[in-house]
């Protein structure tokens, strides 16, 4: 069995992390989408003056608020999931690293060239893989907080109704 260079083992890596935060992401936007016609749908109703709009009582009203705030809820998470992270620590050093975007805009060409031809890129790299994947798993966090909110606001929106 062949020896795998470590380098490309971890841009291997670093290219399935890649593709899961896009696919966090992609959930993330759906998962907006739904929410965000689900709560449309249930304020429309309800300003309406329709029958399911229709909430009497103070525990039928409260429970209404209660998912309307757990969908606006469900919303945010959602669109913190797909808000850029981009990194701005205090005391980075971007001429220390060379894989990340955000450092890499620092750099001159030369520089840089002269850099990656003299330092393998592995140290820089392993660092870039634990953000992102601490970035990857924060944001499939909000993306399972973001559903559960919609499944608990619409539950409670719905027992609102049937109560009042």
């Amino acid at each position: 069995m062949a020896e795998t260079d470590p380098v490309e083992t971890a841009w291997r890596i670093h290219a399935a992390v890649a593709d899961w935060t896009g696919k966090v992401d992609a959930k993330a936007g759906f998962a907006l989408t739904l929410e965000s016609a689900v709560l449309a749908a249930v304020i429309a109703l309800a300003e309406s003056g329709h029958h399911l709009g229709k909430v009497h009582g103070t525990v039928p009203k409260g429970l209404f608020w209660l998912g309307v705030a757990l969908l606006g809820l469900a919303a945010l998470a959602a669109v913190s999931v797909v808000s850029p992270r981009l990194r701005s620590q205090p005391g980075h050093d971007p001429h220390q690293h060379f894989v990340y975007f955000g450092d890499l805009r620092h750099w001159d060409p030369e520089h840089l060239a002269e850099k990656l031809t003299t330092t393998s890129a592995l140290a820089p790299l392993t660092r870039q893989l634990v953000d992102m994947s601490q970035i990857a798993w924060v944001k499939h966090q909000r993306v399972r907080q973001s559903l559960a909110l919609a499944v608990a606001g619409v539950a409670v929106t719905a027992l609102a109704w049937l109560l009042g």
